[in-house]
């Protein structure tokens, strides 16, 4: 199938997952593509040559600072990782030629043969996504799963998909049209990228200010989500998420349970909170969230428990991985800024504080204080790793929370060893990306387990 596309001239910046998912789409219809990385990882080869098979002018080693790549183009196609400032992209802008993310292509190649539920926020999007999509019983795609344009633009697309998106993601869409979307919480992030905090929260706003008509937004119970929403208004369906018993129009939670109240404010039960599969008061927000938002989606609050009931977060998000001399380890590192892990702190509060907390990594141009309530409620010892450790590691001083720096991860976990006691809680919650030390916040998560694994006895208890 061409049709439209047939004589585009796109350009499509970067070959991962993305990057590669576009080429491939955009040739299928007929459209001309260069695709071309700047890296010449083995990886980022093998994508190439497998892009060329399919039709794709493809090349690696090509700096994105070229601005004879734009000549002739009508779209350009960039990974998530590129930033608006980059040149590329900059000349882009200048010359008036269009710029799509993978996923708004994605949604202008199905011409509107599929239903989308986005899912959007600081913190706490992949364990929405997943439990969205668990209840809708819809495949996962978007900056999770599976690349937007494999799944929109098949031949025979699904009726109904669940999205992540990330702002960068977020940043370059125009048409996409959700029917349903998810706002969780809004907290400083990825300013590097961004250059400000409004930027950021502009780029998150895309996905309301775009979404269908009649479409219905979900708005997580979290102050900086609500000011989104004050500052870029949204004229359509909207369900709040509340801590409390719920008000018309609302779903909360009312005698022990989640529920949701109707537009008359009659209140149905959905699950008990003590039978979620996710555990801590940000995942039962995030449950709370998804249930909400599967109703907006046509599904019955009576049919939801039975999911909600099955699903556990995957690796790295409050991740048990061992139970040591009374000491639980618990890995975390999703908990990539500093929203993420004070939600991970709360989510192991006890009446004093207990926690050995691992922190630290690339800041993305973020501060730290705000963790600084967290710290001292929570935090019995703090052990630093990464660029950032030095930073938070005069913060946890700050506080009266002794602090090490370590440098390291392999040499924190050593340290936690020595300093934890029998009740203690482990928890690696960097608060930080992890680019300065590893590939990504998974490749930390796996040598925090390598590591306390080491450590022998119950480990995996």
């Amino acid at each position: 199938m061409t049709g439209a596309w047939e004589g585009t001239r796109a350009l499509v910046a970067g070959l991962g997952r993305s990057g590669a998912a576009a080429a491939r789409a955009l040739a299928g219809r007929g459209a001309a593509v260069l695709a071309v990385d700047v890296a010449e990882a083995p990886a980022v080869v093998e994508a190439a040559a497998a892009l060329a098979d399919a039709g794709v002018d493809a090349a690696v080693g090509v700096a994105f600072d070229d601005p004879s790549l734009l000549d002739g183009v009508d779209l350009v196609v960039p990974s998530p990782g590129i930033a608006p400032a980059n040149p590329l992209l900059a000349e882009a802008a200048r010359r008036g030629v269009p710029v799509a993310s993978e996923p708004e292509l994605a949604w202008r190649l199905a011409a509107g043969g599929t239903r989308l539920a986005v899912v959007t926020g600081t913190n706490g999007k992949t364990t929405t996504t997943e439990l969205l999509a668990a209840l809708l019983d819809a495949p996962v795609g978007g900056n999770i799963g599976t690349p937007l344009c494999d799944l929109l633009a098949a031949a025979s697309p699904p009726p109904l998909v669940v999205a992540e998106l990330s702002s960068f993601q977020l940043h370059y869409i125009s048409d996409l049209a959700a029917e349903v979307v998810v706002l969780l919480n809004l907290a400083p992030d990825h300013l590097d990228w961004h250059g400000d905090e409004e930027a950021y929260v502009a780029a998150k706003a895309r996905a309301w200010q775009c979404a269908a008509p009649g479409a219905t937004v979900v708005v997580g119970d979290d102050e900086g989500a609500r000011q989104a929403l004050r500052r870029h208004p949204f004229r359509g369906h909207r369900i709040d998420v509340v801590a409390g018993a719920p008000a018309a129009g609302q779903l909360g939670i009312a005698d022990g349970a989640l529920a949701l109240a109707d537009d008359t404010g009659a209140v149905q039960r959905i699950v008990a909170v003590d039978e979620l599969g996710v555990r801590g008061r940000h995942n039962v927000a995030n449950a709370a969230a998804a249930a909400a938002a599967a109703v907006a989606a046509g599904a019955g609050p009576g049919t939801l428990a039975e999911a909600l009931r099955r699903y556990h977060p995957g690796p790295h998000r409050l991740e048990p991985v061992a139970h040591r001399g009374g000491v639980s380890w618990v890995n975390d590192s999703k908990a990539t800024n500093p929203h993420a892990a004070a939600a991970a702190l709360e989510a192991h509060r006890g009446a004093a504080p207990r926690i050995v907390w691992i922190a630290g990594g690339l800041a993305k141009g973020l501060e730290f204080s705000a963790l600084a309530p967290a710290l001292r409620e929570h935090v019995r010892a703090a052990i630093t790793i990464g660029t950032s450790g030095p930073e938070l590691a005069a913060l946890a001083r700050a506080e009266g929370v002794e602090a090490t720096e370590a440098g390291t991860l392999e040499r924190a976990v050593a340290l936690a060893a020595a300093t934890a006691r029998p009740g203690d809680v482990v928890l690696l919650a960097p608060a930080c990306a992890s680019m300065d030390q590893f590939v990504d916040y998974a490749a930390r998560g796996e040598a925090f387990r390598r590591a306390v694994t080491a450590l022998g006895e119950e480990v995996g208890a």
